[in-house]
């Protein structure tokens, strides 16, 4: 939802009600994930999609019906559905879909969308629980904070937020969609190398921040980007990684070929909660580094967590192909998570 969020934007500051639809669950092959998201205005303006185009008749017309009543709609779609015949679901899949009245035009629902919009624009993660009931029901943002939900649906939405992923659970005998809204990933690469440029270039295709951390002060500010690093430190990574946000949406990769800094890193890395930690090097060299890191007390399960040799085996040899195979590894661990 947040590649339609300009738009949500904008047709909230013209103040004329609109209706959101949202994937809350898919089976089978579906042409649109779990959280993908439809506007309908009043007019019957679309944003966004929910189905690539095989439903999105239908859900317009139930979108109409929302704005009209203000209550919410659950809407199925599958090939045993016959309104699915009619508008096509060509993919033989099945999707359930909440239609309801945006929470801005929505009584006593105004610092809800206030305190969504703030954690969109400054890129905080988020959950939004909805109970899925065809009835107006309160919707509630969940970003980690202490609240008053109760502890099953407190657990579910703490889950949503560290994995980035939306999903329906059923708790109490009530169904919740938790839909997640992750911050955007942070790529952090350690040492400036021929590699790191070409890198730099493909985590900016995926929406990833990039940090590079290197104390080689004329590797880090004289390296040619042609995309620039969001952030670039000259400093030992003992001297700044302690203080890094090194969480579920953070993907390290240790590229100096330097033991005296890779393997600093790669200490504080182990110790942390990143998903991806890669390094580097051939296998014998990887083979001395993860007997290093052991005389520092790192378990042969802690040292299992690298990736290395490092990215996919595509038989990649030059840097832009080793940075592909890299960022591949990377979503393959991301998008598995």
């Amino acid at each position: 939802m947040k590649d339609i969020y300009t738009t949500l934007k904008d047709w909230t500051a013209k103040d004329t009600p609109y209706a959101i639809a949202r994937v809350t669950e898919t089976w089978r092959s579906s042409p649109r994930p779990v959280g993908s998201a439809l506007l309908v205005g009043s007019n019957g303006e679309m944003a966004g999609s929910v189905s690539g185009g095989c439903v999105e008749k239908s859900v317009v017309q139930k979108a109409m019906k929302v704005l009209e009543t203000g209550q919410p709609q659950l809407a199925t779609f599958g090939v045993k559905n016959e309104e699915a015949w009619e508008v096509g679901l060509s993919c033989g899949g099945k999707i359930e879909v909440i239609i309801e009245k945006a929470p801005a035009f929505m009584a006593g629902h105004e610092d809800f969308w206030k305190r969504f919009s703030q954690a969109i624009e400054t890129d905080q993660a988020m959950v939004w629980i909805s109970r899925l009931a065809e009835e107006i029901n309160t919707p509630v943002l969940f970003t980690g904070e202490d609240n008053d939900l109760p502890a099953a649906v407190n657990e579910a939405a703490n889950r949503a937020l560290k994995s980035g992923r939306s999903e329906v659970q059923e708790i109490g005998g009530e169904r919740y969609f938790f839909h997640s809204f992750p911050c955007k990933p942070t790529l952090l690469i350690v040492g400036s190398a021929h590699i790191t440029a070409e890198l730099l270039s493909i985590a900016r295709q995926f929406d990833f921040k990039t940090i590079i951390v290197d104390p080689r002060d004329a590797f880090a500010r004289n390296t040619t980007y042609s995309i620039r690093p969001d952030q670039v430190l000259v400093n030992w990574p003992q001297e700044v990684m302690g203080e890094m946000k090194l969480d579920h949406f953070t993907y390290a990769v240790a590229l100096s070929h330097d033991p005296k800094i890779d393997d600093e890193a790669l200490s504080i890395l182990l110790r942390s909660e990143v998903p991806y930690i890669g390094a580097l090097g051939s296998k014998r060299t990887h083979q001395k580094r993860l007997e290093r890191l052991k005389e520092r007390g790192f378990s042969d399960d802690e040292l299992s967590r690298i990736h290395a040799p490092i990215g996919l085996s595509i038989g990649a040899q030059t840097p832009a192909e080793i940075a592909l195979s890299i960022m591949g590894e990377i979503v393959m661990v991301k998008n598995r998570l």
